[in-house]
């Protein structure tokens, strides 16, 4: 229309400006429609790919597994656990997830980024493409694109990525329970508390490191009273260097270093050792990995953690603490109409996964475990570690269940909230319980403490913290 045909510029301008609203109230909804229907996609995808994988296993959710149809899952799990089944010491309760379960956005970005910036140097260490070094720092998953049919080094490259995932928490403190439980039931107990200060992939960025560590940590012993007092602490370096550990022994009012052999040295002389934690603590430049498969694994999961992860609690102080309410599994000899072995989780889900299997081989020839086969979830975890001795026969089977923890914005599965070590040898094992109250014992479980400082983690500290 000509303005000389009765609209004058102020009607014509009024037009245009409701014409521009309306173009970008459409836009508004449009965007949120599509916005909607991506996430439904999201959603769905997950729903599909977990319902697919049902559809390749002779399992189905809600189903019961025991000793009568043992033979369901003889090819879902590591071959001792089969086993397990069969006699009667492992009953299943198969399940699915109500929730994506996944890491957040944020760390998925940060670990696409790192596409074509790292790569396996020839002592199996990390390094930086570009120059050649070790990184002097790493956030998000070093290598997210991993090709394991083709790649020598996807082991390596998989572990690594792992241990990324391990170190969101910053800095942690948690509590522990030591369980020593034989054919007959529990046996005895230590308690005590577990710190650790990841230098790599924290929440907060990186941080002043002059000493050049990657990890540190310090176990103390609160009961009972004969190791009471003692605290132990370890370091690890970006450089490569064996760890260093160090006990102080409140009986001789000393501090004593330990050879780095101790990491594969049972710990208070129970079924783990110290590498044992997670299921793979150790230096992982120490080992030589390789990726010698991928099946769908029966994974442990908490109860709880199907509907989904634990909603930890911001503090006053800035750290994060998980929710009162919730828990680990039931060990066997906790739950009193349990008819399977009195170490077996009592009451998990268990749930179809894609994991790797993963050979590992060490380095030294006086570390005490021979060829170990790790089942690995590249959300989940080190789901089971199943070990040989050093004449190549069978020897321990390991399994943990993982907390999806949702804190801070981030959804971080990283820390264990119960795990068994079974000697087959001995019909012995040991579990630790991270997570809930066990007995008399109520688990600390906090992420970014403060109080878990960097001053910490020294030799000359060992005393004070034994008070």
């Amino acid at each position: 229309m000509k303005l000389g045909d009765g609209e004058d510029s102020a009607q014509l301008t009024g037009k245009r400006s409701l014409t521009m609203k309306l173009q970008r109230t459409f836009g508004c909804v449009l965007v949120a429609f599509l916005v909607i229907c991506l996430a439904g996609n999201a959603f769905a995808d997950w729903k599909e790919d977990q319902t697919a994988l049902f559809q390749q296993i002779p399992v189905e959710p809600g189903e019961r597994v025991d000793s009568s149809n043992w033979e369901k899952v003889k090819d879902l799990l590591p071959p001792s656990m089969v086993e397990w089944v069969k006699k009667g010491d492992y009953i299943l309760n198969i399940g699915e997830f109500k929730w994506n379960y996944n890491t957040d956005a944020a760390w998925r970005q940060a670990s696409a980024s790192n596409a074509d910036k790292y790569d396996i140097g020839t002592n199996d260490e990390i390094i930086e493409k570009a120059t050649g070094n070790r990184p002097s720092y790493v956030y998000g998953e070093p290598f997210p694109n991993i090709d394991w049919k083709k790649d020598p080094k996807a082991g390596a490259k998989l572990i690594y990525n792992m241990d990324a995932k391990g170190s969101r928490p910053g800095q942690l403190n948690m509590g522990y329970n030591l369980n020593w439980i034989g054919q007959d039931g529990f046996e005895r107990e230590v308690y005590g508390t577990w710190f650790t200060y990841y230098f790599w992939d924290r929440p907060d960025g990186q941080i002043s490191n002059p000493a050049g560590y990657l990890s540190a940590e310090i176990v103390k012993p609160r009961k009972p009273y004969d190791v009471s007092g003692i605290v132990s602490l370890s370091t690890r370096s970006i450089d490569g260097n064996a760890d260093q550990n160090y006990t102080y022994v409140p009986a001789i009012r000393r501090v004593k270093k330990l050879s780095a052999t101790t990491r594969s040295s049972p710990m208070m002389g129970s079924d783990f050792v110290n590498d044992d934690a997670y299921n793979w603590y150790g230096k992982s430049e120490s080992m030589k990995w390789k990726i010698v498969g991928q099946k769908i694994i029966l994974m442990p999961v908490d109860h709880w953690a199907i509907k989904g992860p634990a909603k930890f609690t911001k503090k006053p102080d800035g750290s994060w603490e998980k929710p009162g309410n919730l828990r680990g599994p039931l060990n066997g000899y906790e739950a009193s109409d349990w008819k399977g072995a009195p170490w077996a989780p009592a009451d998990c889900i268990w749930v179809p996964r894609m994991m790797y299997i993963v050979e590992a081989t060490a380095k030294d020839e006086y570390y005490n475990y021979g060829n170990t086969v790790f089942y690995v979830d590249p959300l989940g975890g080190f789901i089971y570690k199943v070990v040989k001795d050093k004449a190549g026969e069978y020897w321990k089977t390991g399994i943990v269940t993982y907390v999806p923890a949702e804190w801070d914005n981030k959804i971080c599965i990283s820390v264990a909230s119960w795990q068994t070590m079974v000697d087959e040898k001995s019909h012995h094992a040991t579990n630790t319980n991270c997570f809930g109250t066990v007995g008399n014992n109520t688990m600390t479980h906090i992420y970014m403490d403060p109080d878990v400082s960097t001053a910490l983690f020294s030799p000359t500290a060992l005393p004070a913290l034994s008070k």
